[in-house]
Parts: C-alpha cells; sequence; structure tokens
C-alpha cells in the first residue's frame, strides 16, 4: 500500500513545473481515474475521446491505473480510436511561418506496438495544417518532426535506439529553435539518444523547410490529425505528458526524469 500523500504530488508537480519554465508550459499529471475531463496545468484540458470524437469516459475504455505518486497512465488503443483531444492554443504553436521558437515535449509511455504511434502532436495533415509531432516512427525509433506546412517539407530527427514492447521509458525532445540548421535531441530515460542533427524532406526548390507555422490543428495525445479521425494511433500506456517553450538542458532532462520517477514507482 502507497502512503504517498497528496501534498508530495503537488510538491513534486510544482518542481516539475519550475523546471519546464515560465514560457508556455504545460503539464497534464492526469490526475483523473473517471470521468470526461483531463485537467492540465497552465492550458488546454484534455478530453477522452473515441470514434467519431465522441467523449468517452476514461473508466470506461482507458483503463486508469494509479502509480504511487496519485497520477495516473491511460491506455490507448487504436480499435476504437482511444485518444485525448486537445485545443489549438497559441501555447502549443512554435513558428509563425518566418520563424521558430525553441520548445520541448515528452511523456512516459509503454508502448505495446513500436511502429508509426504518436505520443503528441499539433499535426493535421489531412487538412494541411502540419506543425509538430513526437512520435515512434516506422522504425521503433524514437522522432521529432518538425513541419512547413506551405512548403510541405519537413526537418525530422530520429533516435538510435528501437524502443521495447511493454517497458516504461521516460522519452523527451528538444529543439533549439535554430530553422537553418535545426538543432532536435532526443532523450530516452534522460541519457541522449541522437547526436542532434535533423534530415530535411528535400523537396525541390522553392520548397524547403523555412519554419513551422501557426496552424488550427488541434494538440492530440495519443494520435495526429483531429479527434473525429485520428491517424498514427498510439498503442499502449502514457503518463505525465507535456509540453514547454524552451529547449530543456541535459541537466533539466534528468531533474524531470528523476522527480517523475517517482510518481510513476519507476
Amino acid at each position: 500500500m502507497s502512503h504517498f500523500g497528496s501534498w508530495q504530488t503537488a510538491g513534486i508537480l510544482n518542481h516539475m513545473l519550475s523546471i519546464l519554465g515560465t514560457t508556455k508550459p504545460s503539464l497534464w499529471p492526469f490526475l483523473e481515474k473517471s470521468g470526461t475531463l483531463v485537467s492540465g496545468i497552465s492550458v488546454g484540458d484534455l478530453i477522452p475521446s473515441e470514434t467519431a470524437g465522441a467523449a468517452e469516459a476514461l473508466e470506461d475504455d482507458f483503463a486508469p491505473v494509479e502509480h504511487p505518486g496519485k497520477v495516473h497512465s491511460y491506455h490507448f488503443h487504436p480499435t476504437g480510436d482511444h485518444h485525448l483531444a486537445g485545443i489549438d492554443h497559441a501555447n502549443f504553436s512554435f513558428g509563425d511561418g518566418t520563424d521558430d521558437l525553441p520548445f520541448s515535449v515528452g511523456a512516459w509511455i509503454q508502448p505495446n506496438a513500436i511502429a508509426t504511434n504518436v505520443i503528441l502532436a499539433k499535426y493535421d495533415s489531412a487538412g494541411n495544417k502540419e506543425e509538430w509531432r513526437l512520435w515512434i516512427d516506422a522504425a521503433g525509433k524514437l522522432s521529432l518532426e518538425l513541419h512547413d506546412a506551405s512548403a510541405s517539407d519537413t526537418e525530422i530527427a530520429t533516435g538510435g535506439t528501437v524502443l521495447s514492447l511493454g517497458q516504461w521509458v521516460f522519452v523527451v525532445a528538444t529543439y533549439d529553435g535554430t530553422k537553418t540548421a535545426p538543432v532536435v535531441k532526443l532523450y530516452v530515460d534522460a541519457v541522449l539518444d541522437n547526436d542532434g542533427s535533423t534530415v530535411e524532406s528535400a523537396n525541390s526548390a522553392p520548397n524547403f523547410y523555412v519554419a513551422m507555422e501557426n496552424t488550427t490543428a488541434p494538440l492530440t495525445v495519443g494520435c495526429s490529425g483531429v479527434t473525429a479521425t485520428p491517424v498514427a494511433e498510439f498503442h499502449g500506456r502514457i503518463a505525465l505528458p507535456f509540453v514547454t517553450g524552451k529547449a530543456l538542458t541535459p541537466a533539466e532532462v534528468v531533474i524531470l526524469h528523476e522527480l517523475s520517477s517517482v510518481l510513476m514507482g519507476a
């Protein structure tokens, strides 16, 4: 039996928020185990959703599991299109079509599939409103894609480790905001998993990557697209997702890992 107090949970969450900083920080601690609302710290509550975007109670399809620090993980499954539907908000956009801003995104995940699974995204390819997505790519590796929607061009960073089925892992991506030579660092359990470089999709001139654009795509957890037609759906568990408008340092990633590990009992 856990004797972890709610005051301890609050203290750790406050410490995590202090690491995320004051520029566009959002953290979803998944404190809820029932109902149709997942509250966020900062902006952007999430709606547990299913096929055709209908709201679905957490206890019905997301199988909440309480971890020692009083936070929950939720189960996501492509059958039924289970995901968390967010909103379009300026706090989740980091480009204006001309320049990019730094940002970081991450979560705890326990994947039951390791190919083409989106963790968090603001990315609607059907509406030509792609911005960014943190996902497990077709090779089973952590990846962050930055997308210039008007040029239909991307900068993609890919990790070196094939993630393992069924194992909890803390994943983080950071982007320094340097659009001409993007530096994206990918971390697996706070260990750097790539060399910081990205690969451009190299469309024909003049359609090169310039910057992300501030589109109306909603934030989604466990898929990309819009809530009525989710794609690249996650299969497995997700906990403690976050987005923030700064490039976390390696030391900050380590601290976030240590703090969140206490909450997860990892």
